[in-house]
């Protein structure tokens, strides 16, 4: 075989899918890293297996092993592909410009990042900014965004997370209804009008849950208006339609304005919310640029 016909068969996408192969110890997670169909890896693994006229992986009923061949090109190619990835992004944006997408839930786009835009686009003005908002977890690393701030802990190994702040709750309503309010008494926001999110996809601490945590006996559903839009909860507690559960690192800007008044005490679940990148691949700049200023302004 010339080095003709095995240069053919070894480009940038198949030594891509035998690192990600290697690393997922399957095709099936390979895919999901890679953001393709298992198919196409499995193909592109092939024809690198066949111009190499080489076996590179093993494959079992419950996964693949990389046979010693295998192996040992993953462990070459893949420090390569980061820093062939790494310059072309440099190359590409030289100053830390460039384009960056995040995916952040509805509220915490309006009430956490949008207001904190400005200072960013004063520091990073050559940085453009693409905000996905999303209510649910189902699209996190396959949405096409280059970081995600989801609603919960995400567990999937093709994704490196480092923590953006912990879960704080905290009882809140308008001035002018948290007058009203014994917010020495947790039991006193029974009597007061209750507003509920209705949470589809991801189980969230919930008026029952608060009520629980504080002591209190609750039978069944606890009455209140839902919607299971958050930031529509919120615009009701704005109103004055009643108290919400708000969590803290949302709220804690209308806190600040006196827009909204906590009437009961903190809870903290234990609940970390990440900040989500993919693993094994290089951030561009202005990707890079981001995750560091959201983690320099993050609540904790």
């Amino acid at each position: 075989m010339t080095e003709t016909d095995v240069s053919l068969g070894v480009t940038d996408r198949s030594l891509r899918a035998v690192v990600a192969v290697v690393e997922a110890g399957s095709f099936t997670g390979a895919a999901l890293t890679l953001g393709i169909g298992q198919s196409a890896v499995s193909h592109a693994v092939a024809r690198l297996e066949q111009a190499l006229g080489v076996a590179l992986f093993i494959r079992k009923r419950d996964g693949v092993e990389p046979t010693t061949v295998g192996a040992a090109l993953a462990a070459r190619a893949a420090p390569a592909l980061r820093e062939l990835a790494a310059a072309v992004a440099a190359a590409a944006q030289p100053l830390g410009g460039g384009a960056v997408t995040i995916s952040v839930s509805t509220s915490l786009a309006a009430h956490w990042l949008t207001p904190r835009l400005p200072e960013f686009k004063q520091a990073h003005p050559d940085v453009e900014l693409r905000v996905l908002t999303t209510d649910t977890d189902t699209g996190v690393g396959r949405d096409g965004a280059d970081l995600w701030i989801p609603l919960g802990p995400v567990d999937d190994p093709a994704l490196d997370s480092v923590p953006f702040c912990a879960e704080r709750l905290i009882p809140v309503a308008a001035p002018k209804l948290a007058a009203a309010i014994d917010i020495a008494d947790p039991a006193a926001l029974l009597d007061s009008p209750l507003l509920h999110l209705e949470e589809r996809y991801v189980p969230r601490f919930d008026w029952p849950r608060w009520f629980r945590h504080h002591g209190v006996a609750v039978d069944g559903d606890v009455p209140g208006d839902r919607s299971n839009d958050y930031s529509l909860v919120l615009h009701a507690a704005l109103a004055g339609a009643g108290v919400a559960l708000g969590w803290e690192h949302i709220v804690r800007e209308l806190l600040g304005q006196g827009r909204l008044v906590a009437v009961g005490p903190v809870v903290e679940t234990g609940i970390h919310f990440p900040l989500l990148s993919r693993h094994g691949r290089p951030l561009s700049p202005a990707a890079e640029t981001l995750r560091t200023w959201i983690l320099a302004n993050a609540p904790g």
